[in-house]
């Protein structure tokens, strides 16, 4: 059984103000693991580690006055309040008087009757003990119970409706702005005459709602605010554009593509390391390769579906692939190349000539992309749609891509996630890999796109979609890539009998990093 007097005593031994009797116990391993944390917690405190941030209580209550003792913010959710039929004054006032008609042994009347007598006589209205409490609050106010709930509950409403619009303009807001908002509320709809708002009323409001005080991460203007609001907008205009586009073609197909940079070198951004270390040290290949990137440019269908060929663009020095050293191809690639990873008009061209204008091609086809200047230009991508096949175009608006990209709210960040991983494990494991080399960077960008497009992932690819509103059904339970590649079964062994490293998504046999980066195994 955990005991906390164990786990004080041990505490007070470890910052040197032991406990001389009675000797404390050996602590059990919940013991142990919570004392960890409080000791972890405690120490990073005192050395000035973590800041908080508390209301003042104190001051709140000496403004508030007593607490509102007869007001339960979350009364509303009792099963036992939703099935008490209504009370009016004249079923209160003879409630009341046979609960007061008991006769003392002195003859003198005022005692009280029991609830189990009350519960059979009102059993329609008597259905908890707490309704007992509501009778006797009815005594000493006068209002009826259902009158003033009912209020009640819809002011702790109207406070949340007001908290929820300053909470999304960014205002900052602290237990005494509940408290006078409440109170401002209270006195325009006149919900009651003696509520105060008090710090228990507030903390009790604050735990139903789910509101909690967060260190704030961000700071933006007003102008970036309004901005966002016009961003809603003109999102909520697209997606009825889209839709109209898809009811007036059927069987039109629906295609995104967006560009995701990646750096060359790319690591966890944490790591385990021994308890109370300050400085946490992660070797590398190359510094420079943490910083210099390379531009993916991936595409995925409506129906959970990833186009066979990635486009990937290289900053070279030249501004060009050398011309006399092989450079590593394969058919799910097409490499471009300038002096800088940024893709300019002439990789744009190339991406839709090579990579989505190629046969087989729908007929028609519906792009969804970034508002990128040449993505915006429809007169350069309709010049290069071949003869007999149509393509209409719609563009998320500029500041929408976190909100209404598919690619951007699923796929890009567990892409990022995997190349993390094979890099952390090429130094975890030792093993003879550069990756950041321009043959090895692109074989692993095609081995992984190549796992990506595995049939079993086609309902992740789908839940971008439907997190950018552009589809109305969830998508069906689905695995996430590095879950499934880096997870349970990752370790078996490979084929070639070397400890597995890396799960196949088609054959979903483990196989270890030479066989499935270097060798590019391809088992469908």
């Amino acid at each position: 059984m955990f005991s906390p007097k164990s786990v004080s005593a041990a505490l007070a031994t470890h910052f040197g103000n032991a406990l001389v009797s009675p000797a404390p116990s050996p602590l059990t391993d919940e013991e142990r693991r919570m004392f960890s944390r409080l000791k972890i917690l405690l120490t990073e405190k005192e050395q000035g580690l973590i800041e908080s941030e508390e209301e003042d209580e104190e001051a709140l209550v000496q403004e508030s006055g007593d607490s509102d003792s007869d007001y339960d913010a979350e009364e509303d959710e009792k099963p036992e309040q939703r099935s008490r039929k209504p009370w009016t004054k004249e079923l209160c006032d003879k409630m009341l008087e046979f609960y007061r008609s008991k006769d003392l042994e002195d003859g003198r009347r005022g005692a009280s009757q029991s609830f189990k007598r009350m519960q059979n006589r009102f059993r329609a209205h008597m259905k908890t003990e707490y309704d007992l409490t509501l009778l006797r609050k009815y005594e000493k106010t006068g209002v009826i119970p259902s009158v003033r709930y009912s209020a009640m509950r819809q002011l702790a409403s109207d406070v949340r409706a007001k908290l929820g619009e300053k909470m999304k303009k960014g205002v900052p807001i602290h237990d005494t702005d509940i408290r006078k908002i409440a109170l401002d509320l209270n006195k325009l709809n006149a919900a009651s005459g003696n509520f105060k708002a008090s710090a228990t009323w507030v903390s009790k409001w604050k735990v139903h709602h789910r509101i909690v005080s967060r260190k704030v991460t961000k700071f933006v203007t007003r102008k970036a605010t309004k901005d966002r609001e016009k961003v809603l907008k003109q999102i909520d205009e697209l997606r009825i554009k889209f839709l109209a586009v898809v009811r007036k073609n059927p069987g039109i197909v629906i295609i995104n593509a967006d560009q995701t940079g990646q750096v060359k070198e790319m690591h966890s951004t944490r790591t385990l390391a021994e308890e109370g270390s300050k400085d946490v040290v992660v070797e590398i290949e190359s510094k420079s390769a943490t910083t210099h990137s390379v531009t993916v440019l991936p595409t995925i269908y409506l129906d959970g579906r990833q186009h066979p060929i990635v486009y990937v663009h290289l900053g070279e020095p030249t501004g060009s692939l050398p011309a006399k050293k092989a450079v590593y191809g394969n058919k799910n690639l097409v490499i471009g190349a300038s002096k800088s990873h940024i893709m300019n008009r002439e990789a744009a061209a190339r991406y839709f000539k090579e990579v989505l204008f190629v046969q087989p091609m729908p007929k028609h086809m519906l792009l969804l992309l970034d508002s990128w200047s040449l993505f915006l230009n429809h007169s350069f991508i309709q010049g290069l749609v071949p003869k007999g096949h149509k393509v209409t175009i719609l563009n998320i608006p500029k500041g929408g891509t976190s909100l209404a990209q598919p690619l951007d709210l699923c796929y890009n960040q567990q892409w990022k996630c995997v190349m993390r991983r094979l890099n952390d494990a090429i130094l975890v494991h030792d093993i003879d890999f550069v990756l950041h080399t321009r043959d090895n960077l692109l074989r692993c960008i095609s081995q992984v796109y190549w796992a990506f497009g595995a049939p079993m992932f086609k309902e992740y690819r789908k839940y971008g979609w439907y997190r950018g509103g552009f589809l109305t059904t969830h998508p069906a339970p689905f695995v996430t890539p590095p879950k499934y590649m880096f997870g349970e079964g990752s370790e078996a062994d490979c084929p070639c009998s070397e400890p597995g490293l890396i799960r196949c998504p088609y054959c979903k046999k483990a196989h270890c990093f030479s066989c499935f980066v270097i060798n590019s195994h391809r088992c469908a």
